[in-house]
């Protein structure tokens, strides 16, 4: 996979976002304990081809696992999955000029046996092309047995044997030298066995990714078919949604017996503000626009009925991010260094995708509507793939503009409890500077204090 700006650090970062990736994460239904170290290590890719193959992939085992007649092979798969353990430790230490351990030798026996079995029920399916491994059974099964046991075997050696049944009637000094002997034996077939399955130590790393990759691979196609996820198609410039939602806020709204309303959207390498009430799902939207993109290019199925996705090199985004206060920092200070660095990285080559949900929401509406003013203008200059909300009234910058459409039938509201029926979570095209003004009926409808709310509306009439 592609080696760019994301790495294992910004996976781990991305699963403990708010964004819902971690949720995603944790729901995967992985079998063996090795996987999610192998699932954390996936690379960001960029690649176009890269991301089709793993897409690929997916889209086959999705189809595999809707036809019953592969249940019981996928089955017995996860079953045999369900047995392997991790032991990446172990074969660092094949690898080195230590002996392995009685232990060390069983969990190498144990993992190839099920490696191979695990090998003949893919067989036809096409999925996962795992190494012969064979002939590293056959060093630590020389009775053929397969079974998850290991020990020194008499055939190993023909003198073990025979010390071994001398043992019977022996006592005192005999005894002990007679055990002695045998040790050193068995020490020295470790050594030999040690050497012998060295050959054998790529074969054993390649099954080990790869088996971790199989059910990586099945718990992906399954999460796709179970959420009714999407294959995204990769395309150059311009990136659309059909349908696009959150996972974890769509099953919370359900918990509740709630509708979650999906929403349309597409965008290119411009910028694009987006304004509508509080409560309007602007910063929900930003977190799922982000949560797809990590999603596509980590080769991950879509939330969404439709997706057309163009890769970027690297995601920025500018959130409130409660560990600001723990590292000192004002949230004001903490998002000027956040734009900073978005700045810093416009003038690259890098295709990126800006986030920014209320830009310098915590400074007055003059300073801070120039400086959202004077953001977007650098951005439109620079041909920059960016979202930023705003409440922010007179942003004249000449990008592109939606609106949430907001409330519909406010007149029906009757209390908080039923106001979310009532909003339109779509997003329109829009003409005016101005931000919505719809805070003071949404005050009403919360149930805020009356004589506030009406000497705010004398106020807006001056």
């Amino acid at each position: 996979m592609t080696n760019n700006s994301c790495n294992i650090t910004e996976l781990r970062k991305s699963a403990n976002d708010s964004f819902g990736f971690f949720y995603l994460l944790d729901k995967l239904d992985l079998k063996s304990s090795l996987s999610k170290r192998y699932l954390y290590a996936q690379k960001f890719i960029s690649d176009r081809n890269e991301l089709e193959t793993e897409f690929d992939r997916i889209e086959k085992t999705v189809s595999l696992l809707g036809k019953a007649e592969n249940n019981k092979i996928f089955s017995d798969i996860e079953n045999k999955l369900s047995q392997v353990l991790d032991i990446g430790g172990t074969l660092r230490n094949l690898a080195g000029t230590v002996t392995l351990t009685d232990i060390e030798l069983f969990e190498i026996k144990k993992f190839a046996v099920t490696a191979d079995d695990i090998k003949q029920l893919l067989d036809g399916l096409n999925l996962v092309d795992l190494p012969d491994l064979s002939a590293a059974i056959n060093i630590l099964d020389p009775e053929k047995t397969r079974m998850a046991t290991f020990y020194i075997y008499d055939a190993y050696s023909s003198e073990l044997a025979v010390l071994r049944k001398s043992l019977k009637g022996k006592t005192g000094n005999q005894l002990s030298e007679t055990y002695q002997k045998i040790i050193e034996i068995e020490d020295e077939i470790c050594k030999h066995l040690c050497e012998k399955l060295q050959v054998h130590a790529n074969d054993l790393n390649t099954a080990l990714s790869k088996i971790a990759y199989l059910d990586i691979l099945v718990a992906k196609a399954k999460q796709a078919k179970d959420e009714s996820f999407c294959r995204p198609f990769i395309v150059d410039k311009n990136t659309s949604y059909k349908a696009l939602f959150n996972p974890q806020l769509k099953d919370l709204l359900h918990s509740q017996g709630k509708k979650y309303q999906p929403v349309d959207i597409s965008f290119g390498q411009y910028p694009t503000l987006i304004t509508g009430i509080n409560t309007g799902g602007k910063t929900v939207l930003l977190k799922t626009l982000a949560l797809a993109q990590y999603l596509c290019q980590y080769g991950f199925y879509t939330p969404a009925a439709e997706a057309k996705i163009a890769p970027v090199d690297k995601i920025m985004i500018c959130m409130e991010d409660g560990q600001n206060h723990l590292q000192g920092l004002s949230s004001f200070a903490a998002e000027m260094k956040n734009v900073n660095k978005i700045l810093s990285e416009i003038h690259t080559d890098k295709h990126l995708l800006v986030l920014i949900d209320e830009l310098a929401r915590t400074t007055n509406p003059s300073e801070g509507g120039a400086m959202v003013n004077a953001l977007l203008d650098i951005l439109c200059e620079c041909n920059i793939c960016c979202f930023i909300t705003t409440h922010y009234d007179n942003i004249t910058s000449a990008c592109r503009r939606l609106r949430v459409r907001g409330l519909t039938d406010s007149d029906k509201i009757t209390d908080e409890k039923n106001m979310d029926s009532y909003i339109d979570y779509s997003l329109v095209e829009e003409t005016e500077t101005n931000a919505p003004h719809e805070a003071l009926r949404i005050a009403e409808i919360l149930g805020v204090n009356t004589e506030l709310i009406k000497r705010a509306k004398e106020k807006m009439k001056k």
